[in-house]
């Protein structure tokens, strides 16, 4: 019994020591709405200005379908993302006239932010 129940506790403070431990945070434009898609999964339905992503360390295939307020159009920008351990990466949706939308890492926080410790700002994803 005792056995079991040292198990028990080894494999529930594994489970945990594999918690959350990175974040993506994007934001578009105040005049613009975006939707993100991480590794072909859709994680907002209603288009909005900020997104934050919160997950293992991996790589990430992002894909934002972001509408241009210059020119009134949606466009599809594709980027890879590295998260790494204990941190929290911002990034911006930048748009220039007459082209395509850009991706750019603004900061990087701690994971002892308190963005990062309520969950329920957080969508949740798994590593590719």
């Amino acid at each position: 019994m005792k056995m079991l129940m040292i198990t028990c506790f080894c494999v529930l403070s594994w489970s945990t020591s594999k918690a959350y431990l990175a974040g993506i945070a994007i934001q578009a434009e105040k005049s613009s709405s975006m939707q993100v898609y991480v590794n072909g999964k859709l994680h907002n339905r209603e288009p909005g200005r900020f997104v934050r992503i919160r997950s293992l360390p991996g790589l990430f295939h992002i894909e934002l379908k972001v509408f241009n307020p210059h020119d009134k159009r949606w466009y599809l920008v594709r980027k890879d993302i590295r998260a790494r351990k204990g941190y929290e990466v911002y990034y911006k949706v930048v748009f220039v006239r007459g082209r395509t939308p850009l991706i750019k890492e603004i900061k990087q926080y701690p994971v002892y932010t308190p963005y990062f410790i309520n969950p329920s700002l957080y969508n949740r994803n798994a590593v590719s």
